[in-house]
């Protein structure tokens, strides 16, 4: 079990967001790693978030910061480089699952059919991003589960930042959600209030494969 998998099977949320402004970006994971959260994804959505990327690494060396939205093996191989502890994309590209095993860094591709899933468990993901999850529903979680009773699916595109859809996503058998555009689109003063009692909410909830 890897270090991501402890982690979002206690957390049960992944807060994710673009690193774009180096000094907001800093503030964000200060306040996260206050409210006891141990994983965050950023994003790599511009050349900015990719210059911060590695500044925030050292400077946050006890969280776990991940890379999201990776595309193509080369990108993969930067962030791995400036020490990424996993990587995260929103579709399973195979030279991005080499590169990832060759390191044994956690690779997240994203699914959208019982077959990418399957597909995605087969090049190595030992957690799949279910996305976009608006589309597929909590009902797609709850079929999913009954041929694939030991997919970890981290629920991504689709997930509000309220108790009801992240105990609804929850109870139907994702492993985790994660939180991003929504939640931190909030005024700043309710970001960290709403995450607080969301995290608590979801720590309470016994993930599907360790239930009796």
């Amino acid at each position: 079990m890897s270090g991501l998998l402890d982690v979002l099977t206690r957390d049960r949320v992944l807060p994710l967001f673009t690193p774009e402004d180096l000094r907001a970006s800093r503030t964000r994971l200060e306040a996260l790693q206050d409210l006891g959260v141990r994983a965050v994804e950023l994003t790599a959505r511009s050349p900015k978030a990719a210059t911060n990327f590695g500044t925030l690494r050292r400077e946050f060396p006890n969280l776990l910061l991940g890379a999201g939205t990776i595309l193509d093996p080369d990108t993969a191989r930067a962030y791995l480089a400036q020490g990424a502890a996993f990587l995260v994309g929103p579709c399973l590209i195979p030279e991005v699952a080499r590169v990832c095993r060759e390191v044994g860094a956690p690779y997240l591709p994203g699914a959208g059919t019982v077959r990418e899933v399957v597909e995605a468990q087969g090049a190595g993901a030992e957690i799949v991003k279910l996305f976009p999850a608006e589309v597929l529903g909590p009902a797609f979680v709850r079929a999913l589960r009954g041929p694939l009773p030991g997919a970890r699916l981290l629920v991504t595109g689709g997930v509000t930042p309220t108790e009801e859809s992240v105990r609804t996503w929850l109870e139907a058998g994702a492993l985790a959600v994660g939180l991003g555009g929504a939640l931190f689109k909030l005024p700043a003063e309710q970001q960290l209030r709403r995450l607080k009692a969301l995290l608590a909410t979801a720590r309470q909830l016994t993930p599907s494969e360790a239930r009796p």
